[in-house]
């Protein structure tokens, strides 16, 4: 007990657990004490039979919210025992209608009593709690339900995760850094295009294509490995042109495209440009997302050296 009050909700799947089991246990135990020979896991399913809410096995899991080969199953052990039995539907005989037998009837009449006593017994323990216990827990599920656990954490993975990767400048005496920018960017360009020229001379000396100028290029490391990339490349005496955009497949979603763009953006302002300038093609719809999320603007007319340019965009610091 100790534990869950400690970590607090962070244990609260496991606190629900464990009063699950109290309660299983303790239905168990009624169950004996009013002379029921009955598995408590059937209750749900034997109940919206035995009130008439639902008489397939498909509405029974629709109305209790159990899957249906769960409900299959617990039909299929409730008939075993003599207090169900079931039928194909007339018009789909795929649907199985299901029923109390006398024997099922006899056990629903016993179950009335103990629902009734054990009403009264659930006003008593909710008027010793401080709260509402059942409203609290029907208001959680609704809460998660609206957006679920996994969701939650999932940004909060991908923050930390994100505070895991280093910008650094490339070393062009450094031949994994150098290896590492040529393999991510003719790995996208490959994917979607056809490797130009201009890429190779880029790709192949980036020191001479970009540094020896002025330009900078930028890479993403994660865990030890070079995942990402980005470069300028001087085009004016206040503006140039971002390129190389690259993120390795094994590292999507972490958010590094956007880092290593807001990284490079934080660095022509640092250098004192005006102006950053961009072409990329209409059919790389998440980094168009990315580039107009970072501020960037379409142009209209332009012309380019690449053959897959369609689309250009600036953006004015």
């Amino acid at each position: 007990m100790d534990l869950y009050r400690t970590l607090g909700y962070v244990a609260l799947g496991s606190y629900m657990r464990r009063l699950g089991e109290i309660s299983q246990q303790a239905s168990a135990q009624v169950y004996q004490m009013y002379g029921m020979d009955f598995e408590v896991k059937w209750f749900p399913v034997f109940l919206a039979i035995a009130q008439k809410e639902a008489e397939t096995v498909s509405k029974i899991a629709e109305y209790i919210g159990q899957s249906h080969v769960g409900v299959s199953l617990m039909v299929k052990e409730m008939v075993k025992e003599g207090f169900l039995e079931t039928q194909k539907g007339l018009v789909d005989k795929r649907e199985t209608n299901v029923r109390l037998t006398e024997k099922g009837v006899q056990m629903h009449e016993r179950m009335k009593e103990l629902l009734e006593d054990l009403d009264d017994t659930m006003n008593e323990v909710k008027n010793e709690c401080e709260t509402d216990v059942l409203r609290s827990l029907m208001e959680y599920e609704q809460v998660i339900l609206r957006k679920s656990m996994p969701e939650r954490i999932k940004s909060r993975l991908k923050i930390r995760e994100r505070n895991k990767v280093n910008i650094i400048p490339l070393d062009p005496q450094n031949a994994v850094q150098r290896e590492s920018f040529k393999r991510i960017n003719y790995e996208w360009i490959e994917r979607y295009f056809k490797v130009e020229p201009l890429d190779m001379e880029s790709l192949e000396n980036p020191d001479k294509f970009y540094l020896n100028k002025g330009g900078i290029v930028l890479l993403a490391e994660y865990q030890g490995t070079i995942v990402g990339t980005s470069a300028l490349k001087p085009m004016t005496e206040d503006s140039m042109e971002l390129s190389k955009m690259g993120v390795d497949n094994n590292a999507k979603g972490l958010g590094i495209g956007e880092l290593l763009g807001q990284s490079i953006i934080d660095e022509a302002r640092k250098m004192g440009l005006k102006r950053l300038y961009l072409e990329t093609n209409s059919r790389l719809l998440p980094a168009l997302n990315l580039y107009q999320k970072l501020g960037f603007k379409t142009v209209k007319d332009f012309s380019s050296p690449y053959s897959r340019a369609d689309v250009a965009m600036e953006m004015f610091l």
